[in-house]
C-alpha cells in the first residue's frame, strides 16, 4: 500500500465515522453519549478530513 492509498483510506474512514455520528446524533445522546464529547469528536473528524484532503 502506498502512502497515497493509506491517506485515502484514512480519509474514507474518517468520513464514514463522521457520517455515522451525524446520522445517529440524537440517538447517541439519548443512550448516554455526552453531547460535548460527541460535538468535539465531530469537530475533530472535520478538521482531520480537511487537513488530510489538502495533502
Amino acid at each position: 500500500m502506498t502512502d497515497e492509498e493509506a491517506l485515502k483510506a484514512r480519509v474514507e474512514e474518517y468520513v464514514e465515522n463522521l457520517n455515522y455520528y451525524l446520522r445517529n446524533y440524537n440517538r447517541l445522546i439519548t443512550v448516554g453519549y455526552r453531547k460535548a464529547v460527541l460535538d468535539a469528536e465531530i469537530e475533530w473528524l472535520k478538521e482531520q478530513i480537511k487537513l488530510l484532503s489538502n495533502r
